[in-house]
């Protein structure tokens, strides 16, 4: 009982005033169970002045675009009463086309954090923070600033921040021109390799949209462009178009790289190669392919020396393996794509340049990549300015540091000391809305507003302008960064007159107004304001762009330098950008700790992987620790053995390691910036990621690595199967064959509709944006890394992966989403006592949440292992529950769930079919997990309706049930993965 339910005696107990003000709300038998509930009572507040435009139980939607990522997808905004729930891609949007990555469903968690800080903070004497006013923090910035100003000083006032394309870019322009001051745009992966490649080859510096669903053959030398590679949901819809099957053909990936990522992981073949050797293979193919196109003589003459032999010896890639790599360049319509972070070296540029020759030499240059549909990192500050940079405030030559958007003290090697030149600046500012490790260095804080709760716009790419708008007010006392340069600019009298304008969101629709003008100039700007607000952003024309040749390639040379590696340890060091925390951003969101890794599935924690040879010469195992020392540093982490290792490297995930940024990031795992050389690419400046010799040693401890999954084995079971594309069209059956066994009962009989699910194994990736969407959708509780290890994880959708060896003797992965199957012969809905859990008309399994009474006997007899168990009533901390779906109930201790094929939203189709007197139609229901796939790989719909997509899906040649011998007749049907032999 709570505190509210106490009498005037101290006694617990509902009070006679309490029970008839519960009684006049609800009726007796709510209050007679009120006062016996074990949850504490809460009020009931009614709307006597109700809001402007909102309507209780009616969503009301916003277009925005994502900060998550500089990939900047829109999306789509749901709100009840003012509290954003849920996030979804928006389909108007190009970049994502309704798609939305894990980060960007989580992004609830990033506005509803309990460890936002909540207003600003001034630093003491002592180094302690203590509350400050907004009228205070922003007079003490006036006044620093000003005086530096007015010293002539104003080049000692460094901006920094991450890119920002639009408005609030030009808002910063204008002021930082306006005083004198140095401005940096820095983004942790910002791929100068590309732009300085490009420059050379083709004159362009600036990195192009590259069209991976335009090619049929896609040759990736490391980058991982499922995971975090520039624009990673833009190119998971190009995959899945290049996967497609259409005419008994599809297309075909081969990922080149040292270590198994993601992307490896869904490639058709994976090729391990010796670390820091692959410009040695790209030149090498480029030699075959220069010689078979009859290329111009220069070129010839470039590449001559750089045999598929001598390719072969340095790289352990077979002769045979590189021709046929050039043939299939050539012969199909091709793309090839580099400058992965985990595999950028010292001679990253280089490696550009042979790739940039690889897509010359195909004849598909301006059909495969968009040279004039530039990406936004294109105008980011490279890493060589920013570590002069820190030379200058290493030398007392900046007197004041403004810090929004990033956090180069976790994101930045420690070997580069920006932490300790930090120390030399006398007065730093952070925007950051998160104490994180930049963040507590700092003299004053000024939290800046989330992106859910501010104005602002973001351009991408060139072909589309994103706009940001507030869906929720401010949770805390918070002001957006721009509201705040303009205050602060006013009260300088340098500037006082600078912005005609009071406020950010004033400046903004003027910069819109000049836009407008400029695209629509017959349009009235109201009219142009409303339509750009209700699609989230307007695209705009491209002009040029068409890339050839440059004279500069005439007088290119490679040097011929292998990649520098730093220290004197026998293993390469690999930092692998995480797909689902990306460079740490993503740590303070459980949602995202309990996602588990795609291809470990370890959650809430770090880990090095090794390959199996090197952790039988080292004696260890899956869970063991190893100290990781450079000479830059040393850590102290678990180990995971990956079969898809060289077995000199090993490889850590960056993002953990956090020593700020909140209760869920801080203390978990290690991070690799910690033991990393401060090295950059040769020619572009860009940071040498792939740059460190490190020395593993056991240290003789053991300990469990937490994970959602042990065991990566079908053990012979056909759970992920696979065709043989020349065996399309022909019935080929693999593996386990159709089972029909004779019934004594008759099928159930379904009136109008069957709900059902289609997977196409091929289209999957495995990268769990589904498994978060379903997370935010059902109002799934995370429950730590604790409960975990004890297997009681509650995700109603897992995606389970698979490793096994082709006839080559080569990794490959597979991966399955295994929800609910909703059987027609479900195992669970007998053996439960209480009829908690039963079989609709509609086809569903349903959950009666308070019938259920925990026996968990339907968990035993699930043939599919998908339901999960509340052993606790689960609690989150102000406000991270404001998230939650108000039309899924939010289950207790003792009570059985799973997925429900997210029936809340079947009802609201049924609802709508029926205010406008018609049935519900195919792609009227649309389930979270399919909702945000980016690759299309899911479909749902009515079984019942032969045209729909599901129906024809269930009926394609591919198509096969999970263990459909046990004859459970699930609703949910895999098409098997198409290989290419």
């Amino acid at each position: 009982m709570s505190d509210e339910t106490k009498d005037k005696t101290g006694k617990q107990g509902i009070t006679r005033r309490d029970f008839l003000k519960v009684i006049g709300v609800t009726g007796g038998v709510a209050a007679a169970s009120g006062g016996c509930s074990p949850e504490p009572v809460e009020q009931i507040i009614p709307y006597v002045i109700p809001p402007e435009n909102t309507i209780p139980g009616v969503p009301d939607y916003y277009s925005s675009t994502c900060r998550e990522c500089p990939a900047g997808c829109g999306v789509i905004v749901k709100t009840r009463e003012g509290r954003a729930i849920k996030m979804e891609g928006n389909p108007d949007n190009p970049i994502n086309s309704g798609a939305l990555c894990a980060s960007g469903q989580a992004a609830l968690q990033g506005v509803y954090n309990p460890d936002r800080i909540k207003s600003p903070l001034a630093k003491n004497e002592d180094g302690k923070f203590r509350s400050a006013t907004w009228k205070d923090a922003e007079k003490t910035v006036a006044e620093k600033i000003g005086e530096l100003v007015s010293q002539g000083k104003g080049r000692r006032v460094v901006y920094l921040d991450g890119v920002s394309p639009g408005s609030y870019d030009e808002l910063l322009n204008i002021w930082t021109d306006s005083i004198g001051a140095r401005r940096y745009s820095y983004e942790t992966f910002s791929h100068e390799p590309i732009k300085k490649a490009n420059e050379i080859v083709f004159g362009l510096n600036s990195i192009p949209s590259y069209e991976i669903g335009k090619a049929e053959y896609l040759l990736s030398f490391g980058a991982d462009f499922l995971e975090t590679w520039l624009s990673p949901t833009y190119n998971g819809k190009g995959f899945g178009s290049l996967r497609e099957v259409k005419k008994g053909k599809t297309g075909k990936v081969v990922q080149v790289e040292p270590r198994m990522s993601m992307t490896g992981a869904n490639a058709d073949r994976m090729i391990q190669i010796n670390p820091g050797t692959e410009i040695d293979l790209a030149l090498a193919i480029a030699n075959v392919m220069s010689r078979k196109t009859r290329a111009e003589d220069y070129l010839l003459q470039l590449v001559r020396e750089y045999t598929p032999e001598k390719a072969a010896e340095k790289t352990s890639v077979p002769v045979e393996t590189i021709n046929e790599i050039a043939e299939e360049m050539i012969s199909k319509k091709s793309l090839a794509i580099g400058g992965g972070a985990a595999t950028t070296a010292s001679n990253a540029t280089e490696l550009l340049v042979a790739i940039n020759i690889l897509n010359y030499l195909s004849g598909n240059l301006n059909e495969t990549i968009n040279f004039a549909d530039t990406l936004a990192t294109s105008s980011s500050t490279s890493y060589e300015e920013i570590t002069a940079l820190i030379k200058d405030m290493q030398n007392g030559e900046v007197d004041a540091l403004i810090i929004r958007g990033v956090n180069p003290v976790f994101s930045l090697p420690q070997s580069a000391g920006f932490a300790k030149a930090m120390k030399n600046v006398p007065f730093t500012v952070s925007f950051s809305p998160f104490m994180d490790e930049t963040t507590q260095m700092c003299s004053l804080v000024m939290p800046d507003n989330h992106p859910l709760e501010s104005w602002g716009d973001f351009k991408a790419r060139a072909s589309f302008h994103g706009i940001t708008q507030p869906a929720v007010s401010r949770v805390f006392n918070t002001k957006a960064s721009g509201d705040v340069i303009i205050s602060v600019s006013k009260k300088m009298e340098a500037t006082a007159k600078l912005f005609a304008v009071t406020d950010y969101y004033s400046f903004m629709r003027e910069y819109w107004k000049k836009l407008g003008a400029k695209i629509f100039p017959e349009t009235p700007f109201e009219t142009f304001w409303s339509e750009t607000l209700k699609k989230g952003g307007v695209p705009t024309a491209l002009s040029g762009g068409k890339a050839s040749l440059s004279g500069r390639m005439r007088l290119f040379s490679f040097s011929g330098r292998e990649a520098d590696f730093h220290g004197d340890g026998d293993m390469y060091l690999m930092p692998f950008p995480s797909a689902k925390l990306y460079d740490g951003r993503g740590a303070n969101k459980p949602w995202l700790q309990e996602l588990p890794d795609s291809l470990t599935s370890v959650v809430w924690d770090s880990w090095a992987e090794i390959s199996p040879e090197t952790a039988k010469a080292m004696e260890v195992r899956t869970g063991s620790f190893v100290k990781i020392e450079s000479a830059f540093g040393a850590v102290e982490t678990q180990v995971f053995v990956n079969e898809g290792m060289s077995p000199d490297t090993v490889a850590i995930p960056i993002g953990q390691g956090h020593e700020e940024y909140g209760r869920y990031a801080q203390d978990r795992g290690v991070s690799p910036m910690k033991i990393m050389s401060p090295a950059s690419d040769v020619l572009s400046g860009g940071y040498a990621w792939f740059s460190t010799k490190v020395k593993v040693t056991p240290t003789g401890k053991d300990s469990l690595l937490v994970r959602t999954q042990y065991t990566t084995s079908q053990e012979g079971r056909g759970v992920a199967r696979t065709v043989d594309i020349h065996d399309l069209g022909h019935k080929h059956e693999n593996g386990h064959g159709d089972k029909h066994h004779p019934d004594l009962y008759p099928d159930l009989e379904y009136e109008e509709y069957r709900w059902g699910m289609s997977v196409d194994l091929s289209k999957c990736t495995g990268c769990g944006a589904c498994v978060t969407a379903c997370y935010a959708e059902n109002n799934i509780p995370f429950v730590g890394k604790e409960q975990v290890a004890r297997r009681r994880d509650m995700a109603w959708l897992r995606i389970d992966r698979f490793f096994e060896k082709n006839p080559n003797g080569e990794v490959t992965a597979r991966f399955v989403p295994v929800p609910c199957q909703h059987c027609g012969n479900a195992p669970c809905e007998p053996v439960c006592p209480v009829f908690a859990t039963y079989h609709n008309h509609e086809g569903l399994n349903g959950m009666i949440y308070n019938r259920c009474v925990g026996t968990r006997y339907c968990a035993n007899n699930c043939t599919y292992k998908v339901r999960k168990f509340n052993w606790y009533s689960y609690k989150v901390p102000e406000p991270l529950n404001w998230q939650f779906n108000p039309d899924v109930t939010v289950r207790t201790k003792g009570v059985m769930e799973k997925c429900s094929f997210c029936v809340q939203r079947i009802r609201s189709a049924h609802d709508t079919a029926k205010d406008e007197g018609r049935g519900v139609r195919d792609g009227d229901v649309v389930t979270a997990c399919q909702q945000t796939c980016a690759t299309n790989a899911i479909d749902f719909g009515n079984l019942l309706d032969p045209q729909s997509k599901v129906s024809v899906s269930s009926h394609n040649e591919r198509g096969y049930k999970l263990f459909e011998e046990v004859n459970t007749k699930p609703a949910v049907t895999y098409l098997k993965e198409v290989v290419q032999s």
